[in-house]
């Protein structure tokens, strides 16, 4: 069973790209001419070779666990701009102690002034020569751990604070 697929339009009869359906058990198939179909064979064929081996990617570092503890800190503002600037948005008592476990800490900045906002949490993880880094979305932190001494800078969306403690 054959039949040519044609529309009747106004300008008269057209072919619809020449698209022959075919019955074929109760199913219809499409056939396209046979440039169609070769043109779609080289594309998807032509190209590709053989596929590779593939490779796992390394599996992540193991945290550094040697600065892990408990530190005293004390903060401060250095600076701030935007709508910060000559307020006292970013007045913070800070975080007092700061744990450290796994290589990891979070340093959470209140604004007591500031009400129904949340308060923006750093967080850090630490590199085996006692430095310390992240990235969120509340900013940046970056320090350093040397002995018993740990020191750092929380640059925030209006506010940048330093902030330094001791192990205890």
């Amino acid at each position: 069973m054959r039949a040519t697929n044609r529309r009747r339009t106004p300008q008269g009869n057209h072919d619809m790209s020449r698209v022959e359906t075919i019955a074929v058990d109760g199913v219809f198939a499409r056939r396209f001419r046979p440039c169609a179909v070769a043109l779609m064979l080289l594309s998807f064929g032509g190209c590709a070779g053989p596929i590779g081996t593939i490779r796992s990617a390394p599996p992540p570092p193991a945290p550094v666990t040697s600065f892990d503890g408990t530190y005293r800190t004390a903060i401060r503002p250095t600076s701030s701009f935007g709508l910060a600037q000559n307020t006292e948005w970013c007045d913070t008592p800070g975080q007092p102690v700061v744990t450290i476990a796994n290589g990891r800490f979070t340093y959470m900045v209140p604004h007591p002034e500031i009400t129904g906002s949340p308060a923006p949490i750093f967080v850090a993880n630490m590199a085996a020569d006692g430095s310390f880094y992240g990235e969120s979305g509340a900013g940046l932190i970056a320090g350093q751990i040397q002995g018993m001494h740990i020191q750092g800078q929380l640059n925030g969306a209006a506010c940048i604070y330093s902030f330094s403690g001791q192990r205890t």
